[in-house]
């Protein structure tokens, strides 16, 4: 039995939708000693440009989300309550981003938060910030960095899909430090690097996974090894079904987040 694999680019995706994008650092702009992006909005931009590469789904970009709040200060404070809580708790304010919703003329809301943790102390940090402390007093071990992803659907206040990514920020000597400015500049580098290949794509994956559940359309065609080009293949409407381990498809369909390995380190080198 041999299977053929149909990418749907008609009728699967007839319907437009209109995504916000936004970090829990995106007011954070040049507040760190290195004057840095923010890691949240680094994995931002990735994830739209990612987005932004499929036709039928619309992504408003981040400086058009700062332009509009600082020109609607009650609703900036009240973004930045919501983003702070999340970044801490997790926690979605799911009345906020209705009211971001409706500001921005969209029906869902992808939440992306950034923090180092190490296993000495659950104390949520900013990366730089991390970096700063271990560069001046030139004492550091493995941190984790820690992303994590929500999409929304704001019309009945649901989370739509989750996602957790997690990767060591470190050497193998366990230090991550930078003692002149150039050596600063490469773990930026390397950490827009991770973000640019490894989480945005998982991450725009899983949503399209969301909005397009029958975008792949799966035909078995009778015969094993040879495909008989006069045998009538049988559709199965739900791809999902048939080219996805249970392990998989309860990442993807179900209530437990979407954990990418995070046996693989991503290597600081001096």
């Amino acid at each position: 039995m041999a299977a053929i694999f149909v990418l749907s680019t008609t009728s699967a995706k007839a319907v437009q939708f209109d995504v916000l994008v936004i970090p829990t650092e995106i007011f954070g702009v040049c507040q760190n000693y290195f004057c840095f992006p923010e890691p949240s909005e680094i994995a931002a931009n990735y994830v739209i440009d990612q987005l932004g590469k499929t036709k039928d789904i619309n992504v408003v970009k981040l400086s058009a989300v700062r332009a509009k709040l600082d020109n609607n200060q009650a609703l900036r404070d009240e973004t930045e309550a919501m983003l702070s809580t999340f970044e801490q708790t997790e926690k979605i304010n799911y009345g906020t981003l209705k009211k971001l919703s409706t500001e921005f003329n969209v029906k869902s809301v992808i939440i992306i938060s950034c923090y180092a943790i190490t296993d000495r102390a659950e104390i949520r940090r900013n990366l730089w910030e991390v970096l700063e402390i271990s560069s001046a007093f030139k004492i550091t071990y493995p941190f984790d960095l820690t992303t994590t992803a929500v999409l929304v659907d704001t019309v009945n206040s649901t989370v739509m899909w989750s996602g957790k990514f997690s990767k060591t920020v470190s050497d193998s000597n366990g230090y991550f430090l930078a003692l002149n400015q150039a050596q600063a500049a490469s773990h930026l580098e390397k950490v827009r690097q991770y973000f640019r290949m490894f989480v945005a794509p998982s991450i725009s994956q899983n949503v399209n996974l969301r909005f397009f559940p029958r975008s792949v359309r799966t035909f078995t065609v009778k015969g094993s090894q040879n495909l008989d080009e006069t045998a009538t293949p049988q559709f199965k409407p739900n791809a999902l079904e048939h080219m996805l381990d249970p392990e998989q498809k309860q990442k993807i369909e179900g209530d437990t987040p979407n954990i990418l390995d995070s046996t693989e380190e991503l290597i600081f080198d001096f």
